[in-house]
């Protein structure tokens, strides 16, 4: 008599449980100055403009450099597409294909 095969239990991915940490620093940036990829991970370099004179001369300084793996990086993507789109929607922003028509 053959063994029935049984199901190999495949992985279920699940997001790992979120815990806050109250004691983590905000990093407030004007503009992401820098954005590097090099085929596995995504360099962000975040900068804040400070004036230099009365002219008006300014100088960008980094205040933070934010590192993503491949998989953080299109993440962040889509975490980004999906805030463009409720802004469209809200009017806050207005895209290319909205100021064409």
């Amino acid at each position: 008599m053959a063994k029935s095969a049984t199901p190999v239990a495949v992985a279920e991915k699940r997001e790992p449980e979120y815990r806050d940490r109250p004691d983590l620093a905000e990093t407030f940036a004007d503009k992401a100055h820098r954005l590097t990829f090099n085929g596995r991970t995504l360099r962000i370099e975040f900068c804040v403009e400070r004036p230099l004179d009365e002219a008006g001369a300014k100088a960008a300084s980094p205040v933070c450099r934010l590192v993503l793996d491949l998989d953080g990086a299109v993440d962040l993507f889509n975490k980004i597409n999906t805030l463009q789109a409720a802004m469209e929607s809200r009017g806050v922003i207005k895209t290319n294909r909205q100021q064409a028509a």
